[in-house]
């Protein structure tokens, strides 16, 4: 370990000497973002697939469908997991109630305890299904409401990230720690406003959410296994245009189906729901 410190070190200071034998300034290399660290964590898993083996290539092709089924079908996926989701929070929790039942009783549990727990379990999942139903269009106001406040404060924290050294090089000194005051007063009333704006737009928040998730995820996959043939040409491939406007447009194809295919609500007689043309 030691010997591979020193390594590390030695490679550190030639390539400093490197860059500053250059130009004669020293070059500071610029270090991952957090959250650029937290990114590159969570997909480490998926760099280790070979997309060109058989079984990774299998597991990919997979990933890649499943990817273009939430793109062009985000939104029908989630009205169905809405009420699945809601099931399983209901039984989560009365099955957590049970299990702290269970440890605290100092007698051997048997079969008939553990049995009440997961019948209870169910209908509290039912219930809560039932509810999650009844009160669906108040509940998606809810989350409009919250995910609205979420993107005022992205909003109002990128702003802030942008403007930060010009002001401060502006004001100098004297105003130092501006950002924090301008960040609390700015940065609730208008996550606020984008909250209450965003409370019945549910369904287009999650289609566009969707279709840019899913877009992304099918050409990551996708370009994999297209890397796999013959004809495959790495210069496109690798070129960031092409794939900016691959992703766009296949964001914007999975946005447009999405919404065209969007179930439709019942209406009175007499009146006839819109159809896309």
């Amino acid at each position: 370990l030691a010997q591979a410190n020193s390594a590390q070190a030695h490679s550190r200071r030639t390539l400093y000497s490197a860059d500053l034998a250059c130009d004669g300034m020293p070059t500071v290399l610029p270090t991952p973002s957090p959250l650029e660290t937290h990114i590159e964590d969570a997909l480490k898993p998926f760099d280790d697939l070979q997309a060109c083996d058989t079984v990774g290539g299998i597991f990919v092709a997979v990933l890649c469908v499943l990817s273009l089924a939430v793109c062009l079908f985000g939104y029908r996926i989630y009205k169905f997991a809405f009420v699945v989701f809601a099931f399983l929070v209901g039984f989560g929790i009365e099955a957590a109630v049970g299990s702290a039942w269970l440890a605290s009783n100092p007698e051997p549990n048997g079969v008939t305890e553990k049995v009440i727990i997961l019948v209870c379990s169910i209908l509290w999942g039912t219930l809560f299904l039932v509810l999650a139903q009844r009160y669906r269009d108040t509940i998606e106001q809810i989350l409009g409401f919250v995910f609205g406040i979420c993107l005022g404060l992205v909003f109002t924290i990128a702003v802030l990230y942008i403007l930060q050294k010009p002001l401060d090089s502006a004001l100098g000194s004297q105003y130092q720690g501006w950002e924090n005051f301008a960040g609390i007063t700015l940065g609730v009333p208008i996550a606020l406003l984008a909250g209450y704006i965003c409370r019945n737009w549910v369904m287009i928040l999650v289609m566009a959410v969707t279709a840019l998730v899913g877009a992304a995820a099918a050409w990551r996959w996708g370009r994999a296994l297209i890397g796999c043939t013959e004809q495959a040409d790495s210069s496109i491939l690798d070129n960031h245009f092409v794939n900016l406007v691959i992703f766009v447009g296949l964001a914007l194809v999975g946005l447009a189906v999405q919404f065209c295919f969007r179930p439709k609500k019942i209406t009175h007689q007499g009146s006839s729901p819109k159809q896309c043309t």
